[in-house]
């Protein structure tokens, strides 16, 4: 329904999402707690995440007639949300007498760019996250200077051959399944050994950089880091994404207007709770809406190694 420039204004920057879910496997649930409503039911609070854990299972002297072998588990973590943003707006039949489009169009857009500016500002906070959990590189070789939690590379080291490295790095920080998340970092080299991947002298760098799954977010990693730019190695299992919409799927009753729930066209995992209230504008109807995202973004409490979050930081430049 909507042109090519209009379109423009209703889809999110959020390619950091692709890669949290692609590196999620723990469990989120609902987490019930045993205060009961006047309904009887439940009271819902807060999510329960469900990591797996192998960590303390290790190689021993050999035993005789002896199993007694450590017990594989998970680590269940209650969080609580801190995520908390809303959008609201208005549309008033008043507007629409002489206007081409009708309420129905207009409040149709009006919850897709709510949708668009919520899941963008979740986009931003899951970087803060990432910045907040970074590990440390256990390696200390190769083309990049750690310090502290990040791990320096020269821009003259960030192309194809650049993988060779960030293969070492995860085998030996133990990663799982690594993948990478970027920014500017490395996104015109893959861009360009993509072009040339038809080509003999291309082949090579582009099958270099299909040694990792990678996603690029050029939006939220950039400007949440600025001025540094940075790119991340995420493993396995060491993130995971948790939301939660308490009002009903039906539309029902609310104060003086209706609440309900609906699924995000960007992030289908999450919901939103809406609210709409009607009021009098000129003697025409105006509605009211707000829409509700409570969410989160969790790391992996259980790492196997001191230090290791899952989560490492490559920025482009000197460590000086």
């Amino acid at each position: 329904m909507f042109d090519d420039r209009i379109k423009q204004q209703f889809i999110p920057q959020i390619g950091v999402i692709d890669a949290v879910k692609a590196v999620q496997t723990a469990r989120v649930n609902p987490k019930f707690s045993q205060l009961k409503g006047s309904d009887g039911m439940p009271k819902r609070t807060d999510v329960e995440v469900i990591w797996e854990n192998a960590c303390a299972i290790a190689a021993q002297a050999c035993t005789t007639c002896e199993i007694d072998g450590t017990k594989l588990s998970t680590n269940a973590q209650t969080y609580s949300l801190e995520f908390c943003k809303e959008v609201q707006f208005a549309v008033s039949e008043a507007d629409m007498i002489d206007n081409e489009f009708d309420v129905a169009t207009l409040i149709a857009k009006g919850l897709l760019k709510a949708d668009k500016e919520l899941v963008e500002q979740y986009a931003q906070y899951a970087i803060a996250v990432l910045e907040a959990n970074k590990g440390v590189n256990a390696f200390t070789g190769g083309k990049g200077t750690v310090a502290g939690s990040d791990t320096y590379i020269l821009a003259a080291y960030w192309d194809a051959a650049l993988m060779g490295y960030l293969s070492r790095v995860s085998i030996l920080n133990r990663f799982t399944s690594p993948k990478i998340l970027s920014g500017s970092n490395l996104y015109e080299s893959v861009w360009a050994a993509n072009m040339n991947a038809g080509n003999d002298n291309g082949k090579g760098a582009a099958k270099m950089f299909g040694a990792f799954p990678i996603y690029f977010d050029l939006f939220n990693v950039d400007s949440v880091n600025t001025p540094n730019l940075v790119t991340y190695l995420l493993s396995q299992n060491s993130l995971a994404m948790a939301n939660r919409a308490y009002n009903p799927q039906t539309p029902e009753p609310f104060v003086t207007g209706k609440r309900w729930k609906i699924p995000s066209k960007f992030i289908p995992e999450f919901y939103f709770d809406v609210f709409y209230e009607p009021s009098c504008d000129t003697d025409f109807l105006e509605h009211q809406f707000k829409v509700k995202l409570l969410a989160d973004l969790f790391v992996n409490p259980e790492g196997c190694e001191t230090n290791n979050s899952g989560i490492l930081t490559f920025l482009c430049g000197s460590a000086d």
